[in-house]
C-alpha cells in the first residue's frame, strides 16, 4: 500500500539505529504511520547485521552509542559497502561533531515534522 506525504510515496524501506528504546519506538510508530516500512536495530552491532542482510531506502542512525557508533556505520556503509544509501545522524551534540559525511544531522530531541521533512528530503 502507498501512502503520500508532502509529495512522496512513502513506500521506502527505513532502518532506525538508536540505542534509546523510546526514542526507536516513537520513530518507528510515527514513520509506520506515514506508509514507511520501518525496522529498528538497538545497537550498532544488531544494525550492522540488518545493513548486511537487508536493502534500505535510509538509514536513521544515533551517532554516539556504545560499542559501534552511528559514525562507524556510516563509515562502513560509505566506504567498505560502497553504498550510496542516505544516512542521516541524530545527535544530542551535533555541534560537536567533529566530522560531518553524513546527508543531514537531526539535533536530539528533534521534532516529528523536522524528521519527517529530512527524510522526505532523500527518498523522492
Amino acid at each position: 500500500m502507498f501512502f503520500a506525504f508532502c509529495g512522496v510515496i512513502a513506500s521506502a524501506t527505513i532502518l532506525i539505529i538508536d540505542d534509546e528504546i523510546p526514542i526507536l519506538k516513537m520513530l518507528k510508530l510515527t514513520l509506520t504511520r506515514k506508509g514507511f516500512n520501518v525496522d529498528t536495530a538497538v545497537s550498532g552491532e544488531e544494525g550492522m547485521v540488518k545493513i548486511n542482510s537487508n536493502t534500505y531506502d535510509l538509514i536513521l542512525t544515533d551517532i554516539k552509542m556504545p560499542g559501534i557508533s552511528g559514525n562507524q556505520i556510516l563509515h562502513y556503509l560509505k566506504n567498505e559497502k560502497m553504498s550510496t544509501t542516505p544516512v542521516v545522524g541524530m545527535s544530542g551534540t551535533p555541534w560537536l561533531l567533529d566530522q560531518n559525511d553524513f546527508n543531514a544531522v537531526l539535533s536530539k530531541p528533534c521534532s516529528l515534522r523536522e524528521t519527517l521533512a529530512t527524510i522526505n528530503q532523500f527518498i523522492k
